[in-house]
């Protein structure tokens, strides 16, 4: 299901915003971010009673104005009457919030689905270090790891020895290469052997977009490309408490103040 989902939206978008990615990679968040603040902007204006809207935020201009004139005069009652009116009107369009959110709902995930896929990381280039990384079942720790050499790779080593490694996460083995490509029009299908095991991971080098960059080929074995994060201007970090990549943080960044631009531009309640 969710493989069929992620080729879903991958397919939609891709035809949609495939070519942005030719952009710098500020310019493909700046589109990607502006985009979604106008999906969730225009959907209100077929969703949501904007009659009603308009006059519930003229109310509270208006309520804005008696409570700063009933503060200077000193009323104390006025002000305390006009405090009690304002949340009246913010609950009576309340519920005009439900159905614009649900409404923007699926183009919003299915968006997000595409920006995981196609905008977490630089895709690798040609001549560019690439770091592969095996995680093993513990018990193949002291072994070595074959990573099966092909025209237009280059390896420090093809193969590596798996070390342990424990810490803060559960016990684990791990072989580690450094790798060299020269662009292609497909992926690489790097091959890597530990004992008597083979499996098969795609890398991409050179193009518009890249790989998934972890793969989990079943009994405890875990495949990484390890691809540098894209970052708003090179320096937006990410929340690595809430797991939030640095480009999610940028995302919201663009999206949040751009919703209120875009209403206050289009006059979208």
């Amino acid at each position: 299901m969710l493989d069929a989902w992620t080729t879903l939206s991958l397919a939609v978008f891709d035809t949609l915003l495939g070519r942005v990615l030719a952009l710098p990679s500020d310019a493909v968040l700046l589109v990607v971010a502006i985009g979604s603040a106008a999906i969730l902007t225009v959907v209100r204006v077929f969703t949501t009673d904007q009659d009603l809207l308009g006059r519930a935020a003229a109310d509270k201009r208006r309520l804005g104005v008696l409570i700063r004139e009933a503060r200077r005069r000193g009323d104390a009652k006025a002000l305390k009457r006009l405090r009690a009116t304002k949340p009246q009107v913010a609950m009576r369009t309340l519920g005009s919030e439900g159905l614009p959110l649900l409404v923007s709902l699926l183009p919003i995930a299915m968006l997000a689905t595409w920006c995981l896929a196609r905008l977490e990381f630089h895709p690798p280039q040609d001549g560019e270090a690439i770091r592969v990384i095996a995680y093993t079942p513990v018990s193949a720790a002291g072994g070595v790891m074959h990573l099966v050499p092909q025209d237009g790779l280059e390896a420090d080593a093809w193969v590596q020895p798996v070390a342990a490694v424990a810490g803060n996460s559960l016990p684990h083995g791990l072989a580690a290469w450094t790798l060299r490509a020269r662009a292609a029009d497909v992926p690489y299908r790097l091959t890597l052997r530990l004992k008597h095991t083979s499996v098969e991971r795609p890398m991409r080098v050179g193009g518009r977009t890249y790989t998934p960059a972890l793969v989990d080929h079943g009994d405890g074995l875990v495949t990484e490309i390890r691809m540098r994060p894209l970052r708003l201007l090179g320096i937006v970090p990410g929340i690595a408490a809430i797991g939030f990549p640095p480009w999610l943080v940028a995302y919201l960044v663009i999206v949040i103040p751009f919703v209120f631009i875009l209403k206050r531009l289009l006059r979208i309640y």
